[in-house]
């Protein structure tokens, strides 16, 4: 693990594995990387992950607010690539992570090498599709506790973690509440880390600038970012495969451990 400074504020980020380098991107925003490792860390046998927080995210600095942007974090993301000597990555965004993942691609398309989308979509969820959401939210078994807690204002860092906690099992098609509490436990939760324009973010229109080979995959029970977005994503990208997983929520990495390993390791032979 190590700390980069990088454009005015400091990146933590860590290294696992050889192989093609890939940016690791969490989602959250206001999470970190800590759910994604080490439970990524068998693609460590094609892929050399670079797992790391955005600004403002995690054990990353706390930038002025103005700075987070989802240009910034593309643009953090590139030079982190340079700091640790690539010119060319993959990159890899899971959830709001591919929300960073694809202005990468749009702003940096001959410094990435490989796209994989992971339970994402083309434009913030609670503004483009919010009925969809919240019809998703309730066919998963939501209770009346979990609405109120997705929809409380959350003020301070305690308040947010607390909160996602109790809708936490709604991401997954079957929870096992101590991979969950696993996959949490050393997550620094921070109420401050989103996008300053994440309400505004919508890449629907540009998708077909695309040409970096694609992958996209989701669960066929994620409730925040569903299929109905990944077709979108499919259908807009030329170049680009798309995987439902058919037993898994939000998380497929974890529901459908080796299908998914497989289906990343096959589709970057294929496409390399």
């Amino acid at each position: 693990m190590a700390i980069a400074h990088i454009n005015g504020t400091d990146l933590f980020y860590i290294t696992v594995g050889k192989g093609i380098p890939c940016l690791v991107m969490h989602g959250g925003l206001g999470f970190d990387h800590t759910y994604l490792h080490p439970w990524l860390d068998s693609l460590g046998d094609t892929l050399q992950l670079i797992y790391y927080d955005h600004r403002g995210n995690g054990r990353s600095g706390r930038p002025d607010k103005e700075t987070m942007t989802h240009a910034q974090f593309a643009t953090d993301a590139a030079a982190l690539a340079l700091h640790l000597g690539h010119e060319k990555v993959a990159v890899l965004g899971h959830s709001y992570g591919g929300f960073i993942a694809l202005e990468f691609a749009l702003r940096h398309p001959d410094r990435l090498s490989h796209l994989i989308l992971l339970d994402t979509a083309p434009a913030s969820p609670f503004v483009s599709y919010p009925e969809e959401i919240e019809a998703n939210f309730l066919r998963m078994g939501a209770t009346k506790e979990m609405q109120e807690a997705m929809h409380k204002e959350w003020t301070t860092d305690e308040e947010m973690r607390e909160n996602f906690i109790i809708f936490w099992p709604i991401y997954f098609k079957h929870y096992d509440p101590v991979i969950g509490a696993r996959l949490l436990e050393n997550s620094i939760v921070t109420v401050s880390g989103g996008a300053r324009d994440g309400k505004a973010y919508n890449v629907t229109a540009r998708l077909g600038e695309i040409q970096t080979p694609t992958l996209v995959m989701v669960g066929r029970d994620d409730w925040i970012c569903p299929p109905s977005q990944a077709h979108i994503l499919h259908d807009g990208i030329l170049n680009s495969e798309l995987v439902i997983f058919e037993d898994s929520g939000h998380l497929p990495y974890v529901e459908e451990a080796e299908a998914f390993f497989t289906t990343i390791r096959d589709w970057i032979k294929r496409s390399s």
